[in-house]
């Protein structure tokens, strides 16, 4: 093989790599999950207010937030337009997913046992400017998000 056909097939390899690293390796579901549920677990116990989910957790880079329970049949797609694949798999846990350009920013998996979902219908997207939310406890003292509206 030629120096230069050398090169050329670690170049290409090197893109290759590259790009599936960026695409397969994003960080962004565990950087907002984790700003979204360390604001969870710090929220004060009195906190009986409501709040605007992208203060919340201090991220703003979204347009809609999807609920999305357990048994959902709701689609996604990617920025480049493929099929998405919810990552909340079990029974337990839902999600809030967050789109931008009507693609996948990021998607929040949050387990039952930390957080209950808010009581709305699902397959319903929320505008960010919208997204206006309280945490309560109910009689037996589990967590709630619950909707407020704007």
């Amino acid at each position: 093989m030629k120096m230069r056909t050398k090169s050329a097939l670690v170049v290409t390899i090197g893109l290759a790599l590259l790009f599936y690293v960026v695409f397969a390796f994003d960080y962004t579901d565990h950087y907002v999950g984790d700003r979204f549920l360390e604001a969870v677990r710090t929220a004060p116990e009195d906190s009986a207010g409501s709040f605007s989910l992208d203060a919340f957790m201090e991220y703003y880079d979204w347009d809609h937030v999807c609920v999305v329970l357990p048994g959902s049949e709701r689609e996604f797609k990617t920025i480049l337009g493929r099929p998405y694949r919810l990552q909340a798999a079990n029974d337990r846990t839902w999600s809030l997913v967050l789109l931008k350009n009507d693609a996948v920013n990021a998607e929040i998996p949050v387990d039952s046992s930390i957080l209950l979902p808010p009581a709305m219908p699902d397959n319903q997207c929320i505008d960010r400017w919208s997204a206006i939310f309280a945490l309560e406890r109910d009689g037996t003292g589990r967590l709630h998000l619950t909707y407020s509206g704007h």
